[in-house]
């Protein structure tokens, strides 16, 4: 029987805008230490957020302060002698203490133990924080110091310095290629169920091979809980893969081999590439066979994917582990997958939570939208996805009539149905907005575009794209990957071409985008022309752009050759 699991949050390999966040007492080390380690690494291209503002008494911290924390791969928190006198400083730490990411502490000129008890020159400091700020912030900051003195961190010495410095690097290029896989900003309980499988999973000892099968429906957290698992593993293993998308790539013209080869490609680099499925097949068992390999496979549809893919687990080297999320529980054939898991939605209390997050930024509702809160979290059905843009869609929204306009729209949809939930989202943009996220759910989600590519296609269209493409990233309906490729949740990209389709249910060359092959082809073999169709995307050589001379509104379209303009 099934074990049943709840995640929280959308997937998401997000676009972290900063690899390192630093954290220091500007009049300790702004001039001296923690100037030349940001010039250390800023020469060694990493990302690096330095807040040299600098702040005065009564400032409150900037948003754009936690901004940065919340969008940082990891933080260096370099512990001086007065760090602890500026209450800003503490705030930060506690933040960043609160997101659970990699911190590497460096002790300037203190004692790690002294940081452990706020003892030493921190004492006098939390005392007067004490009658100012009162025992539940302070405890909070307390708690924050504690954990960070006990982590095993890197101690200041004058006369190493350059030293410390390339091992500070050298840990974070390390720390950075072990995790290529981003998460959510913000989960909730996500890290108590990744800790549930760490007896079976995880911490198990023996060399056996273990599959483990992901089952839910979609927007439910799936992906976001296979990312949490591959991110805790990943470190243990020589090789190791991440696929996503495996349902729509295996439907494209090659699209099984193309999977196979970036299987290959990712678990030895060198490997020559196949042209078939059979020496694919041949190929991937040959190489995962002696190694100990970890490999993820998100969403999986069909049993000739895992045929192609991962085979049985026999193919494996000892010790090996293997991810599968799918939706058709009926694929988790039993030769393969021996853990077997249902992933549930959330329950009430951690639905709320994240709904309150995304529209207010904050745990929880403030009284004022507590009760319309819980109203809306009910009749979203504890799905993530849902939780996550419709409150991204309520942030900057202030003002219970606008809100109440809101539930009044999901009251009218059928219960918990995710895709009417989504619907309202994109009801609320503008149609400029509305342009481009269709354009990106029918056109350059399917060519794996980037941003920068995308934002010059659109502003030849005659759209503000920059501003356009932030908007529908701050509502959560598109994400940034880390190599800056357009993402989008599968849910909401059929959401998309759903809205296409249905301009013209009878005609395909009555709708405004196309992309299917058939469909296609129908519409330019019938010499239709049409003034309706602006986008379409197939694999067309320039030679044949010709054929489309009987669509008169074609803005652009995608072939071989990527965009090709009319």
């Amino acid at each position: 029987m099934a074990n049943s699991l709840i995640v929280s949050s959308s997937p998401a390999a997000l676009r972290l805008h900063w690899d390192v966040f630093l954290s220091f007492r500007g009049e300790d080390t702004r001039h001296g230490f923690t100037k030349n380690l940001y010039d250390s690494l800023s020469k060694q291209d990493f990302r690096v957020f330095l807040d040299d503002s600098g702040m005065t008494q009564g400032d409150e911290i900037a948003p754009t302060l936690m901004e940065a924390i919340e969008d940082s791969a990891l933080s260096i928190i370099i512990l001086s002698p007065r760090y602890a006198n500026s209450h800003w400083c503490l705030e930060e730490l506690a933040r960043i203490c609160e997101l659970k990411r990699l911190i590497l502490p460096v002790f300037y000129q203190v004692d790690p133990s002294h940081v452990r008890r706020q003892k030493g020159p921190l004492e006098q400091d939390f005392m007067n924080h004490m009658e100012r700020f009162g025992e539940e912030k302070v405890g909070k900051w307390r708690e924050a110091m504690n954990k960070v003195g006990g982590i095993s961190g890197f101690v200041f010495d004058t006369r190493s310095e350059d030293q410390l410095i390339r091992r500070l690097g050298n840990r974070i290029l390390t720390e950075l290629r072990k995790t290529p896989v981003g998460i959510a900003n913000y989960t909730v309980g996500l890290d108590s169920r990744v800790e549930g499988f760490k007896k079976r999973f995880i911490d198990d000892k023996s060399n056996r091979v273990q599959v483990l099968g992901l089952h839910g429906m979609g927007g439910i957290g799936k992906t976001t809980l296979a990312t949490a698992l591959f991110n805790k593993l990943v470190g243990h293993f020589e090789s190791r893969s991440f696929i996503l998308n495996v349902k729509d790539i295996s439907k494209e013209d090659g699209g099984l081999v193309k999977l196979q080869n970036k299987l290959l490609r990712d678990l030895s680099p060198n490997w020559p590439l196949v042209n078939n499925i059979d020496k694919g097949v041949a190929a991937i068992k040959m190489l995962v066979h002696e190694k100990r390999v970890l490999i993820v496979l998100d969403d999986v549809d069909d049993v000739s994917e895992l045929n192609a893919l991962a085979g049985n687990r026999s193919w494996y080297g000892e010790g090996s582990r293997v991810i599968v999320t799918t939706r058709n529980k009926a694929v988790l054939a039993e030769h393969l997958v021996n853990e077997f898991y249902d992933v549930r939605e959330l329950g009430y209390p951690e639905a709320l939570q994240l709904f309150s997050y995304h529209a207010l930024r904050k745990d929880k509702p403030t009284e004022e939208y507590m009760n319309i809160s819980k109203e809306i979290v009910s009749l979203t059905g504890g799905l993530p996805l849902a939780l996550e843009v419709f409150g991204s869609t309520l942030f900057n929204e202030r003002g219970l009539n606008r809100w109440e306009d809101a539930l009044k729209k999901l009251q009218r949809i059928r219960p918990h149905n995710l895709q009417d939930v989504l619907q309202i989202s994109y009801d609320e943009l503008d149609e400029d907005e509305k342009h481009v996220f269709l354009d990106i759910a029918c056109f350059f989600i399917k060519m794996g575009m980037k941003r920068e590519e995308a934002i010059d296609i659109l502003k030849g269209c005659g759209f503000s794209a920059e501003t356009v493409i932030t908007v529908l990233t701050s509502k959560c309906l598109i994400k940034i990957r880390e190599d800056d490729e357009l993402w989008m949740h599968d849910q909401l990209r059929d959401m998309g071409r759903q809205i296409v389709q249905h301009e013209n249910l009878a005609d395909p060359g009555g709708r405004s985008r196309l992309w299917d092959r058939g469909e296609i082809m129908s519409t330019l073999m019938r010499k239709k022309g049409t003034e309706i169709v602006h986008g379409i995307v197939m694999d067309f050589e320039k030679k044949n752009v010709r054929e489309l001379d009987g669509l008169k509104s074609v803005r652009f379209f995608f072939g071989k050759d990527k965009r090709m303009e009319r």
